[in-house]
């Protein structure tokens, strides 16, 4: 039984790695935004133009096509004739059913306004402020009272021991990490 669990866990990490290389660079565009509004627009003028080619259309009207068609409402005033007119109207559909929902999501995803996220944030940098006011008086009184030689031993002695401990971030992480990323030895690759 365990031998099976092992085989699709090894199966899983092969997909993973062969999908990576399809997933990764969408997850690059998805998180662009400016990247993905070029890319619709590249997408919408080039497939315009090629059915105004294949149509023999003019541009503007090719533009109306790509407007009408990308959008869906598809008035059937053009319509590609051609059988490679066609595939370049299921381009351009497909891929705008698929890129301007993402597009707006990125622009709905900025007009929301989160006040209760707004007043953390204001209280946190209040505290920042105050750690940061109490750090420095804590320091100029206890230099005033041992003198500048006694602190800065003291100070390099703590960034030593901060030093040598490892950050419990880092951990967690590391036990999260998908074994497919680990070679045998317990490195990463």
């Amino acid at each position: 039984m365990a031998e099976v669990a092992d085989e699709v866990d090894e199966a899983d990490a092969v997909v993973a790695r062969r999908l990576g290389f399809v997933i990764r660079p969408l997850q690059a565009l998805v998180n662009a935004p400016h990247l993905l509004v070029l890319l619709i627009v590249g997408i919408w003028v080039a497939c315009s133009l090629v059915y105004a080619l294949l149509e023999d259309k003019g541009p503007i009207e090719g533009l109306w096509w790509g407007i009408v068609t990308g959008s869906t409402v598809g008035y059937g005033d053009f319509y590609p004739s051609s059988t490679t007119g066609r595939a370049v109207g299921a381009v351009l559909i497909v891929s705008m059913l698929v890129l301007v929902p993402i597009a707006i999501g990125h622009v709905i995803a900025n007009l929301v306004f989160d006040k209760e996220s707004l007043a953390v944030a204001t209280v946190l940098e209040d505290v920042h402020e105050r750690i940061d006011r109490l750090e420095h008086l804590t320091l100029a009184s206890l230099e005033a009272q041992h003198g500048r030689e006694w602190l800065e031993q003291r100070l390099a002695e703590h960034e030593a021991a901060d030093a040598a401990t490892v950050d419990v971030a880092e951990q967690m992480l590391a036990m999260f990490q998908p074994k497919h990323d680990q070679d045998p030895s317990g490195g990463s690759r």
